[in-house]
């Protein structure tokens, strides 16, 4: 519990997204998205995996609960392609 009450231009307040009815494309979006952002740090398509397997990240955990295993290696291996390859961004 916070030990103060939360402004209204407080920079650090909580702020929540559900997305109960995302289309295949948003969770593709979202999943490549935490993907390069791992994949810039070098990690491994099996890493990757188990950080979408890990209901503490709660935004990959959903990708991964929604769409499965397949879903995420490909998101994995493309995000790896990007990033750790030698004309990467």
């Amino acid at each position: 519990m916070p030990k103060r009450e939360v402004g209204p231009e407080d920079p650090m307040e909580f702020v929540a997204v559900g997305l109960p009815g995302a289309s295949e494309a948003a969770l593709r979006d979202m999943a490549l998205c935490f993907a390069e952002e791992f994949a810039r740090d070098g990690w491994t398509e099996e890493r990757l995996l188990g950080l979408f397997k890990n209901p503490f990240y709660r935004g990959p955990y959903l990708v991964w609960c929604k769409q499965g295993d397949d879903f995420v290696r490909e998101v994995a291996r493309e995000a790896i392609r990007m990033w750790q390859s030698p004309g990467g961004r």
